[in-house]
């Protein structure tokens, strides 16, 4: 028997008779390395919709609170709850009981089954020039290398304060190390709520995560919760807490051969690589694509022939001027980059700041006025803008200026290699370097899928209205025929 099976056999005799997680005889732990997905959970008999399909105890969920580290130094308790957090002190927590305690681990059997470091696939294993292939994904600027490090020295500093047996087994903790336990954290913890020193134990409360937001949460890794593998599209089962115990709940029956899905947030293919290291291969239900800001102003600029002097006017009054930020309730409308949903659906910041720009750049004279002028129409503008899209309503060339900014941004993909992106059969013996090449371009085409869907969002989504009514809203005044030929002049058609 291999060292997979063996390790695979090992926790499952840990979760039943030392961890005393009661599991449903309807599922088994199956190897599918053959296919990308390592160990999985797989019905074998039916599941029906509601049914349990294991139940942890809370004394077997490794955080903080349960470590062996906090009971041996009971004063870093208050320390990790109060000062240094769950994150950082789970790290510590997990590195004492896989390096100290080693095989007298409570949780040794449980950290034999996780991924191994030459296993991981999340963007911070990945080189540099793996980096390259997701260009121009904005994934990259999320990575977080530099903060990794910081957090690395850190964690070295809190563990040398410790002292003893910890201390030495430090001085050999490289980035690489740590590394690897922060990404097993990203990957597969849970957010678990506190429990209150006065709970009654027997009291049960069926509410999920969501339910109890003003909780106090720790970073917690559930044995076996995280062993399910995740899917947007195919999620059948959720994790209920529960006072005593966490609930693994079948939401729809699920049939006997059938994969046991749960789902990891409402995450699109690239934060799903930068986080958990693999990519869904038919898309992410929550999929987006990026307009960037500078694409937008060069739409316009483009459009309306305006200099950039007099549109960085426009922004710093729509970041800056009081009587907007009211109108605008707070959200800032100014981002550096605007979301693109794969259904179609966009930020109603991008909505608002191409209908008000499109419509400033418009305004007879405009451009010869004073800051304190500039000020006074772009209040009057963002209010009757959002009046018009309340309507469901956008002008012509605020239409037509948003598919050029999308056009702009497309520009920056290559497309030509996406296009010929096929997903990997379902058997395959893909090396690392042609694996991470895959994923990239299946990022990259879930980008490029969801922003040639929102370039006719606003067709879709909204009546297209002439110009010059909104103009004359905002004005009080039809236009003159001068002023007529200045809005249709030739640099506003696409």
């Amino acid at each position: 028997m291999d060292d997979f099976s063996k390790n695979t056999e090992s926790f499952i005799y840990w979760l039943k008779n030392i961890a005393k997680i009661d599991v449903s005889p309807k599922i088994e732990i199956k190897n599918l390395c053959y296919c990308n997905q390592g160990r999985a959970v797989v019905a074998i008999e039916k599941i029906r919709k509601d049914e349990t399909l294991f139940e942890i105890p809370r004394s077997s969920v490794l955080s903080i609170t349960t470590s062996q580290l906090v009971r041996d130094y009971p004063s870093l308790k208050e320390k990790f709850l109060n000062e240094i957090g769950s994150w950082e002190g789970l790290i510590i927590c997990i590195l004492y009981e896989m390096e100290v305690l080693k095989e007298r681990s409570q949780w040794a059997p449980y950290f034999k089954v996780w991924n191994k470091p030459n296993d991981m696939n999340m963007l911070i294993f990945w080189g540099e020039k793996e980096l390259e292939l997701l260009q121009p994904s904005l994934v990259l600027e999320r990575i977080g290398k530099k903060e990794a490090k910081e957090m690395h020295e850190r964690v070295i500093e809190l563990i040398k304060q410790i002292g003893g047996e910890f201390a030495c087994a430090a001085t050999s903790f490289g980035f690489n190390d740590f590394a690897y336990i922060a990404s097993i954290i990203l990957s597969y913890s849970f957010d678990l709520e506190m429990q209150d020193k006065n709970t009654n134990e027997n009291e049960e409360d069926d509410t999920s995560e969501e339910e109890t937001e003003s909780e106090c949460y720790l970073k917690s890794m559930i044995p076996f919760a995280d062993m399910l593998n995740a899917d947007t599209s195919k999620c059948n089962a959720n994790l209920i807490y529960h006072s005593g115990s966490l609930k693994m709940i079948a939401i729809r029956d699920i049939e006997a051969n059938e994969q046991v899905y749960n789902i990891y947030g409402e995450h699109p293919n690239s934060e799903i690589l930068r986080r958990y290291g693999y990519v869904e291969w038919d898309g992410s239900k929550y999929d987006f694509g990026e307009v960037l800001l500078e694409n937008i102003i060069e739409a316009i600029r483009e459009t309306f022939n305006v200099n950039a002097e007099f549109l960085e006017n426009c922004m710093d009054v729509l970041r800056n001027n009081a009587t907007i930020q009211d109108l605008l309730e707070g959200e800032e409308v100014i981002l550096n980059s605007y979301d693109c949903y794969s259904n179609g659906e966009l930020i109603p910041q991008s909505v608002l700041l191409v209908q008000t720009l499109t419509t400033i750049c418009q305004i007879p004279g405009i451009y010869k006025v004073d800051i304190k002028t500039l000020e006074r129409q772009a209040e009057r503008i963002v209010k009757k803008c959002l009046q018009l899209i309340e309507k469901g309503c956008v002008t012509e060339q605020c239409s037509k200026t948003w598919k050029r900014c999308i056009m702009k941004r497309l520009a920056d993909y290559p497309i030509e290699k996406t296009g010929s992106y096929e997903k990997p059969p379902e058997e395959n013996s893909l090396t690392k370097e042609e694996l991470r090449n895959i994923m990239a371009l299946r990022v990259l085409k879930s980008e490029i899928d969801s922003l040639q869907t929102c370039e006719e969002s606003f067709d879709k989504n909204y009546k297209i209205i002439p110009d010059q009514k909104l103009l004359a809203n905002i004005l009080k005044r039809k236009f003159t025929k001068e002023e007529e030929r200045f809005a249709k002049r030739p640099c506003l058609q696409n």
